[in-house]
């Protein structure tokens, strides 16, 4: 019994230190706990009604099919922490990239959550828009564009 507390005591004082390193990396990067917190809240009642609209349209309901949905959105919210470390990385100030990019990720999950609620209720399918992949696409554009100029003054610098 006095084991069991004490385990109890230092998981808290663990998940306690998490919280903090994690408050702390996000002020490094620039990023809005708060807003992000939104965002991992919206992909968690995602893929609750994605289940349960999988089941009310009498599909076979797979754990593996949701742990897999679970995985990719963890995947997506690196995407944020990558532009912020990039910026930092490159000397250069990518919050509003940032804020944009979990602003686009909030509001498709925020589609998804009503397209699954509207599909549960009414038993139909109903046509979605992935719009991550979109931003997904244009993100690598954008860094491509980024890369390709600095190798061209890379470039630049050798031929003086």
């Amino acid at each position: 019994m006095v084991d069991d507390m004490t385990n109890k005591t230092k998981i808290i004082k663990m998940l306690e230190k998490l919280k903090i390193l994690i408050y702390i990396v996000f002020a490094y990067l620039g990023i809005e706990v708060e807003t992000f917190m939104i965002l991992v809240i919206f992909m968690c009642i995602d893929s609750a009604l994605g289940a349960i609209k999988s089941m009310r349209l009498g599909d076979s309901f797979s754990f593996r099919k949701m742990l897999w949905g679970f995985i990719l959105k963890l995947c997506f919210l690196v995407v944020p922490l990558v532009i912020a470390l990039l910026g930092k990385a490159l000397g250069y100030n990518f919050n509003s990239v940032v804020s944009v990019t979990i602003s686009i990720l909030t509001v498709a999950e925020a589609y998804s959550i009503i397209g699954n609620i509207y599909s549960a209720k009414n038993k139909k399918v109903v046509d979605r828009m992935d719009v991550v992949s979109i931003m997904l696409i244009n993100l690598r554009k954008l860094l491509k564009k980024t890369l390709q100029g600095m190798l061209g003054k890379i470039e630049d610098f050798k031929k003086d």
